[in-house]
């Protein structure tokens, strides 16, 4: 009989894991402190309303068919997923709006009232993305060490990714005005990084949401986590909630994990819960200095009538989006003009909201809790008055006027309810100098038999990373 694997924490890339394990024949057990799965990828239920916590842009769907195909099934038989015709809608802080479209010539239509000759950009920008799109794809599914970076080969492979040059600067040569290129490095905030410092290589996000598209995941992006949950169940996978780790130790060559509710044993451990919370508490190890992401104050509203002016997803920038930046990585202040997203999932499905109503989660950009000079009580009624000004003045109403469900989170939930080190929502920090190659490897350098899977782990943070990771650990063991 295979190995009894342990897997601490059921976000997506625990249920992943433990999906592709028990496919293998792995004994597999997953442990999680909530009552229910999915991790930071959860949901808010409340009157009928329901509220993705987690991601809410479905990318670069090949990895979520990777991890199906894996595991000899249907990704169809789990999920619908349905490509968006408008991707999303960008609001400048002068009125300008900036709408990108599935259908290209749509967009370059758009990115031409801004500026003359823009679209040649475009394709010039896809044209280079998609050479280090060539390059980065087939190193998603690799384990990095130092002496792999002082490989002269990989030096070449530095090359080809741009790893010299901040995503800024890549998209700047493509573009003159200003709001493009906000338009076209904004998604380094996917993965929690400011552009200016994100490595040039990140472009490849901005390149695959307009050559992949963007998705939406019907029913929520919540089905994420539920469809690798059901999957691993299927293999045999056991899940146990309300049941928190609180230390990791080795007994000759078996591991004993610690409960409130006794001790479990296992030949093999992957964890999937925060990593810098892994080593301080549950290891007890002292942390390597890091760099950490981006957090965020999270609004979720359901209003009693549908909203006008807004898309499935919506950007809003500030009118001075480098300062904003500044404010939330380096000077950790919240900004009197905050850059903001607004999720309106109900455009496209209906189903999470009761008829007629609607369902809107909308996040501000916000500094994590390291070092923090700010107090957010001081400022959360003001960050979510000015939101809700500038949702006024594209729609013409006052959401104060239907609202019928409201429920926030802020930087400290995430440290409090997910055990994110500083609240950081993003995990570590992508930059220049600590990029994905640098992340934490996924096993333990100390303990044989402990992996690691998760946003601050390799490949780094975001949906298809996470998924890829899970591959990665699949693969070690």
């Amino acid at each position: 009989m295979r190995d009894e694997i342990a897997v601490i924490g059921s976000g997506v890339g625990g249920l992943a894991a433990a999906a592709r394990l028990a496919k293998n024949g792995y004994r597999v057990s997953v442990y999680e402190k909530l009552d229910r799965c999915g991790g930071v990828a959860n949901i808010i239920e409340d009157k009928g309303f329901k509220f993705d916590t987690g991601p809410s842009l479905v990318m670069m769907p090949d990895f979520l068919e990777e991890i199906f195909q894996y595991c000899g099934e249907n990704l169809n038989d789990y999920l619908s997923l349905k490509i968006l015709d408008q991707s999303y809608k960008i609001f400048y802080a002068d009125g300008t709006q900036l709408n990108i479209y599935r259908d290209s010539e749509r967009t370059k239509e758009e990115i031409e009232k801004i500026e003359r000759g823009g679209s040649r950009g475009f394709d010039r920008f896809l044209q280079e993305a998609q050479g280090i799109d060539s390059v980065l794809r087939p190193l998603f599914y690799r384990c990095f060490s130092a002496g792999n970076m002082l490989s002269p080969k990989f030096w070449n492979i530095a090359a080809g990714l741009k790893m010299n040059k901040s995503y800024w600067q890549v998209v700047s040569k493509f573009f003159k005005s200003v709001k493009l290129r906000y338009a076209f490095t904004f998604q380094s905030l996917f993965v929690g990084a400011s552009p200016f410092s994100a490595p040039g290589f990140y472009s490849i996000i901005t390149y695959l949401d307009h050559r992949q598209k963007i998705f939406h995941s019907l029913g929520g992006t919540y089905q994420v986590p539920l469809a690798f949950r059901k999957m691993a169940e299927k293999f045999g996978a056991k899940l146990f909630y309300n049941q928190a780790i609180k230390n990791i130790r080795k007994q000759g060559s078996e591991f004993i994990l610690d409960t409130e509710r006794g001790a479990v044993k296992a030949d093999k451990v992957v964890v999937n819960a925060d990593y810098n919370y892994t080593q301080k508490y549950l290891l007890g190890r002292k942390l390597t200095p890091r760099k950490y992401s981006c957090s965020a104050m999270m609004i979720y509203l359901g209003l009693n009538r549908k909203i006008k002016g807004l898309g499935h997803h919506n950007f809003f920038f500030p009118a001075d989006w480098r300062k904003n930046l500044r404010e939330v990585f380096n000077t950790k202040l919240f900004s009197q003009d905050p850059f903001f997203y607004v999720y309106v999932p109900t455009v496209t499905d209906p189903s999470l909201s009761p008829a007629g109503k609607e369902t809107v989660c909308i996040l501000i950009l916000a500094p994590n809790l390291e070092n923090l000079r700010d107090n957010i009580e001081e400022h959360r009624e003001r960050l979510r008055n000015a939101v809700f000004s500038r949702i006024k003045d594209i729609s013409g109403q006052d959401l104060k006027d239907s609202l019928e469900v409201e429920h926030r989170f802020y930087p400290h939930d995430f440290r409090k309810c997910y055990n994110l080190y500083n609240g950081a929502t993003f995990g570590f920090s992508h930059n220049l100098v600590q990029d994905i190659f640098s992340l934490p490897k996924n096993y333990d350098h100390y303990l044989k038999g402990l992996y690691y899977v998760g946003g601050s782990t390799q490949p780094g943070s975001g949906l298809p990373s996470v998924i890829a990771g899970s591959r990665i650990v699949a693969d070690l063991l």
